[in-house]
């Protein structure tokens, strides 16, 4: 027993013998106050959720479709002159299966008056377009669409409607194709929804709350307003390893007189590299050691200091 005694390296020091000093009290209490402090600072890294991210090649099948969410108000270009239109570079036109949209009239402070559903009966279309052209009616489309993963173009004009223009009579030409993106985004809405809850990082709707309007010494010409996106697919993983593909997007807009009633084109073109989004967080058991690591340095260190400060103490005692 005297052996195992003899390694002891935490020799203990009879209570009698231990001699409480004012400068120990001092620098116990801001001992206790930094080591709290910084044992705070490291819970709060170890709750805190850090974002890592790359790129890298992206591998997705261009086979596979993408879904675009648009909600778009056309303030001053009424339902009946707007009609949408989509080719890529595959030579593709959207079929009505990927075509999800709807179309409400609009009166003049953008408010929804109904739903507009197209009328095959020529008379009937062009009493409704006068009517609406009255009214100064806009119109807004909500919706879907699944395009190919392909360079294409979404326009936004009259197009089959222009052969009875003219019929209308009294029309206000030409045509205002001005616009705001009430949201505009690429990919599942479910999937955007918990990223943009989840996530900071990423341009998923850089459109959105933007708007394209046609000035005033412009009004007597016809406009063509051009938006050129680019798509990059992007993969977000939480820490529970769920991944979430959506795309982010960054865009720029042109505008050019045009020789015909004016339209709006989204171009929009696929990035070759892909964004990767993971969460991270620190280890339970790299906590614990860094618990430990202050715990252990803070004691060390106050204890020299107090030593330190005691004998400083009492040379001046005994030079006194």
């Amino acid at each position: 027993m005297k052996l195992l005694k003899a390694i002891d390296l935490y020799g203990k020091i009879p209570k009698g013998l231990a001699e409480p000093t004012s400068s120990g009290a001092v620098v116990s209490i801001i001992t206790l106050v930094l080591l709290g402090l910084m044992i705070m600072n490291e819970v709060i890294e170890y709750i805190t959720i850090d974002v890592q991210s790359e790129i890298i090649v992206d591998q997705q099948l261009s086979k596979d479709r993408v879904q675009v969410n648009l909600d778009i108000k056309f303030v001053k270009a009424p339902c009946d002159f707007l009609e949408i239109d989509q080719q890529d570079a595959m030579g593709q036109s959207l079929s009505q299966q990927f075509i999800e949209l709807k179309y409400y009239r609009l009166d003049q402070s953008e408010s929804r008056i109904n739903e507009y559903i197209r009328n095959n009966n020529n008379w009937v279309v062009t009493e409704d377009a006068r009517k609406a052209i009255n009214e100064k009616q806009g119109c807004e489309v909500v919706g879907i669409l699944k395009v190919n993963r392909v360079r294409g173009k979404i326009s936004f004009g009259p197009h089959r409607s222009h052969s009875y223009i003219s019929e209308v009579g009294n029309i206000n030409l030409p045509l205002d194709y001005s616009h705001k993106f009430i949201s505009f985004s690429f990919g599942d809405e479910n999937a955007l929804k918990k990223v943009k809850s989840m996530f900071q990082q990423g341009q998923l709707e850089s459109l959105s709350g933007t708007q394209r309007i046609k000035k005033n010494d412009l009004a007597s010409q016809s406009m063509q307003h051009e938006h050129f996106i680019n798509i990059i697919p992007t993969h977000y993983t939480l820490l529970n390893k769920q991944i979430y593909s959506v795309y982010q997007y960054t865009a720029n807009h042109n505008e050019v007189r045009s020789h015909h009633y004016g339209n709006v084109q989204l171009r929009y073109d696929f990035a070759p590299t892909s964004v990767t989004y993971w969460q991270t967080k620190e280890d339970i058991l790299h906590f614990i050691v860094q618990v430990c690591a202050v715990i252990g340095g803070i004691f060390t260190v106050s204890s020299m200091i107090e030593a330190s400060v005691y004998k400083i103490m009492r040379m001046l005692l005994k030079v006194e």
